[in-house]
């Protein structure tokens, strides 16, 4: 079973989205299901009216394929990749499916 990987910490906060997006380009966002303009809205910085927004459909629509495994974001103060079809335990040990 592969393991998420770790993207970045929840200590770079607010700009998280922002530093994701950084390198990111038109091509970029075509290939892995996202609208540029929200990668341009996190390319702004938080300060931007619709950052946090942008951001959510990033979360919500990203998804890079690699050796035919579907990765997706997932942020729980950490930004993760997870591959489909792997659940987390919760501090029940109930296990949870990211969306």
């Amino acid at each position: 079973m592969l393991e998420p990987n770790l993207v970045l910490l929840d200590s770079h906060g607010v700009y998280i989205p922002q530093m994701y997006c950084s390198d990111a380009d038109e091509h970029w966002a075509k290939c892995v299901g996202v609208d540029y303009n929200d990668v341009l809205t996190c390319q702004a910085g938080p300060e931007h009216e619709w950052y946090w927004e942008a951001w959510q459909n990033i979360l919500d629509n990203a998804n890079i394929v690699s050796d035919g495994v579907t990765w997706r974001l997932h942020q729980d103060g950490d930004l993760w990749e997870i591959p489909d079809g792997y659940t987390f335990d919760d501090d029940c040990g109930i296990p949870i499916t990211p969306l």
